[in-house]
């Protein structure tokens, strides 16, 4: 493919930005451009120790603390725009967006890829709007998120933006339905694992053989349901461990759970080695959320082979399929996920049937990063050379 493309995102999304953009810049010619700020700095494989005082686009040859990517992606392809003011209408932001508007003009990019909607100080961009294509991680907002000026960054986005990617089928009706936009628009593909995850070293706990949720805690995650069910387990399975590791404040008190001995609670940012350390040593992942698109974590998970049992709801049963990657329950249905946790813990021959197919799917097969990037190649067809 002879066009040039922008592949514009941020800090959060990089555990599964790195591994698609490596197969893309194996057949395109791609430009990856990182959005980093103070509060966005130290984010999943990004850890910048101090962004520039200036704003503007720079290589990523000027931070030094960069050049772990070269083992995923073309470092002379990155760029970092860095943001250094504290709201988005900050005179160095404001500038910042200036000089990522005369960089995309400069460089001649066919395709300009997002994968958030631009908030309102960079709402210049949107000048560049018959070259975009816009991936949305969240058709639907979460419950938890759904403010005021979300919507209206979404709406913005929606109504200016040629182009939608969804990692899902599942919402993509709704989608259109919700925002009247036409199925020419939308294009599909999804998420494959979080490939970094092999290459670190893992911090294990000290115990083994629980029960995982892993994430960040919010509202929506229904963490307080997956208590309740490994609370029904307990007198039948009095060893069995339920470890819920992530930051984020917890939305209920977990003391009850943690005094009849089965919860024990990380509540804290996980790096990366710590991150596959928990999932390592778990017996399998639980994901409880009362909503959800797709989910990062389930690929986090399915990297290192470990089977997941997610709710009825977004995205989830099509990264999860029933009985052959981990089981698949109703949202809010206390019972029926502890019926699920028990045929786990009970059936081990099951759990490494799941994570065998776990690895000849996402790993090797029509779930792997190599036929994503043959998806997104496709969209970028839609775009004229200029």
């Amino acid at each position: 493919m002879n066009k040039k493309i922008a592949y514009f995102s941020a800090s959060n999304f990089a555990d599964c930005d790195l591994p698609l953009l490596h197969e893309l810049q194996q057949r395109a010619d791609v430009s990856y451009i990182l959005q980093i700020s103070d509060k966005t700095k130290q984010q999943t494989l990004i850890n910048i120790k101090q962004i520039k005082k200036r704003g503007g686009v720079y290589p990523a040859a000027e931070f030094p603390d960069l050049q772990n990517l070269s083992k995923y992606i073309d470092l002379s392809k990155v760029y970092v725009l860095n943001m250094p003011g504290r709201h988005d209408f900050s005179p160095g932001n404001l500038w910042a967006s200036v000089c990522l508007l005369r960089f995309l003009l400069c460089q001649h990019f066919s395709v300009i890829h997002l994968t958030w909607p631009l908030r309102y100080g960079m709402f210049l961009l949107y000048c560049l709007r018959r070259r975009m294509v816009l991936t949305m991680h969240d058709p639907l907002p979460h419950s938890s998120e759904d403010t005021r000026l979300n919507r209206f960054h979404r709406k913005t986005a929606i109504r200016l933006t040629p182009h939608f990617i969804l990692l899902n089928s599942s919402q993509k009706e709704e989608f259109m339905s919700i925002y009247d936009i036409g199925e020419e628009r939308v294009h599909l593909s999804r998420l494959s694992i979080y490939t970094h995850l092999l290459e670190v070293k893992p911090a294990y706990p000290a115990c083994k053989g629980y029960v995982l949720f892993v994430g960040k805690i919010n509202t929506h995650k229904g963490i307080d349901i997956l208590c309740q069910a490994m609370q029904s387990l307990h007198h039948q399975h009095p060893g069995l461990k339920l470890v819920v590791a992530g930051s984020g404040k917890m939305y209920f008190d977990p003391e009850t759970y943690i005094r009849e001995g089965f919860l024990e609670l990380h509540n804290r940012y996980l790096s990366s080695e710590e991150l596959a350390g928990f999932i390592g040593h778990a017996a399998f992942v639980v994901c409880p959320y009362i909503d959800a698109t797709q989910s990062g974590v389930i690929m986090s998970v399915f990297a290192l082979g470990k089977p997941v049992i997610a709710t009825r709801t977004g995205g989830l049963p099509e990264m999860v399929a029933d009985s052959r990657h981990g089981l698949i329950v109703p949202p809010k249905d206390s019972k029926a996920l502890s019926e699920a946790i028990e045929q786990l813990v009970s059936h081990p021959q099951l759990l490494q049937q799941m994570s065998g197919h776990i690895t000849e799917d996402y790993h090797h097969g029509n779930y792997s990063w190599e036929r994503i990037a043959s998806d997104y190649l496709s969209v970028y067809t839609i775009y004229k050379q200029r």
